[in-house]
């Protein structure tokens, strides 16, 4: 192999009268971006200050280093009858691929935080993970 690329490399200064530089392609990555999507009925349902304090506790996770993109907020009224407006927050947050959000999963301050200070606000919680078509 390093005889086509020392071949390569004079073949280019004969031509060129210059060096070149060969990049070595990168392989393509088959990783796809994951979305987490939670939608969350508080215990206190309708309540602003427990609204406002799952949000607080849950932009804490968006400082992980594994998730690139968080967005938390609160349930648009519903305006057409296919809308489910019947929860309090949602939460949709992204990672560079599974092995990511596996990350976030495991780390030791999405549990604590999880744990100790959303899920004693939350009667009801699903989530959806879904990972960006090719």
């Amino acid at each position: 192999m390093y005889k086509h690329i020392t071949r390569a490399l004079a073949l280019c200064a004969a031509l060129f009268g210059q060096a070149c530089v060969f990049a070595e392609e990168a392989p393509a990555s088959n990783a796809r971006r994951v979305h987490h999507v939670v939608i969350v009925w508080l215990k206190d349902a309708g309540s602003a200050a427990a609204r406002e304090q799952y949000i607080a506790h849950s932009r804490r996770l968006s400082k992980l280093p594994m998730v690139l993109d968080y967005k938390v907020g609160t349930v648009l009224p519903k305006t057409r009858e296919i809308v489910d407006s019947s929860y309090d927050i949602a939460v949709v947050s992204t990672f560079a691929d599974q092995a990511a959000i596996q990350a976030y999963l495991d780390h030791p301050e999405h549990q604590t935080i999880v744990q100790e200070a959303l899920k004693p606000l939350v009667a009801r919680a699903i989530v959806y993970d879904f990972v960006d078509a090719p």
